[in-house]
């Protein structure tokens, strides 16, 4: 199995996963973001930047403003 965010950083693939499986939604917002700072090419990081987004938004989480402000910069609102 591939890891999901990069080869270099299985570790944080786990966390994620662990995160869902508790459906810890604060650490996702973090990890996801975690993830999009890490990632290869802009369309992953927009990815993990959605969902690191759509979790703040749900939470009312203080990073929403700045992942909205990203996802904006590249051309994702």
């Amino acid at each position: 199995m591939q890891p999901i965010v990069a080869k270099r950083d299985g570790a944080l693939d786990a966390l994620i996963l662990k995160a869902h499986a508790r459906d810890d939604r604060i650490a996702l917002v973090t990890l996801y973001t975690q993830a999009a700072d890490l990632a290869r090419d802009v369309d992953r990081e927009c990815f993990f930047l959605t969902y690191a987004h759509i979790y703040a938004l749900e939470l009312g989480h203080p990073s929403r403003e700045s992942l909205h402000a990203r996802l904006s910069a590249l051309g994702r609102e």
